[in-house]
C-alpha cells in the first residue's frame, strides 16, 4: 500500500502512530526478525524528526533521540508492549555499501522486539524492510511523505 501525506512537524506524531500500528500487524504476522523502517529524503527533510516522533510512540522520550550521523548507530530502550529496542542508523556517510558492515546489524535483525530505523538506506546493501518512508520538502513548514508497506501487514 502507498499513502501520501502533506504534513508539518506537529503532525508527525499521528504518522508515527500509524507506522506503529503497521508494525504491530507485522509483529502479529509472526516473522522472526526485527521490524525495519527505511527513511529516504534530502538533508533536512524530516527523517530524524520523524524518528523522534516514532520513538515517542514506542515510549522513548523524544529529547533523548539524536541523529546518529557521526556515530552511525544509536540504540534506545523502549517501553512499548511489543517493541523493547529502537535502533537508529544513519548511513549518510557511507561511500560504499560494504562500509555498513561496521553496524553489525545481523544480531539486531534477529531480535523480534527491535525496530530498526535506517536513514539513507540506499547507501547500504538492501535490508528486508516492512515500511518505507520518502520525505520531500514542500516548503519551510511542510513535507510530502510517502508511506509504503505491504497491505497484508
Amino acid at each position: 500500500m502507498k499513502e501520501v501525506f502533506i504534513l508539518g512537524e506537529e503532525d508527525l506524531g499521528e504518522l508515527a502512530s500509524k507506522v506503529t500500528a503497521v508494525l504491530d500487524r507485522v509483529y502479529e504476522k509472526g516473522e522472526d526478525r526485527a521490524s525495519v523502517i527505511l527513511l529516504e529524503g534530502d538533508l533536512g527533510a524530516g527523517k530524524t524528526t520523524f524518528t523522534k516522533s516514532l520513538a515517542s510512540a514506542l515510549g522513548i522520550p523524544q529529547e533523548e533521540v539524536h541523529s546518529p550521523t557521526f556515530i552511525l548507530k544509536k540504540e534506545y530502550r523502549a517501553s512499548h508492549p511489543r517493541f523493547k529496542r529502537l535502533i537508529h542508523v544513519d548511513a549518510y556517510r557511507f561511500n560504499t555499501p560494504q562500509e555498513a558492515k561496521v553496524l553489525r546489524l545481523e544480531e539486531d535483525m534477529k531480535d523480534k522486539q527491535a525496530v530498526i530505523v535506517v536513514e539513507w538506506p540506499s547507501k547500504m546493501k538492501p535490508l528486508p524492510s516492512d515500511i518505507s518512508l520518502l520525505f520531500t520538502v514542500e516548503d519551510e513548514r511542510s513535507r510530502e511523505i510517502t508511506l509504503s508497506y505491504e497491505e497484508d501487514h
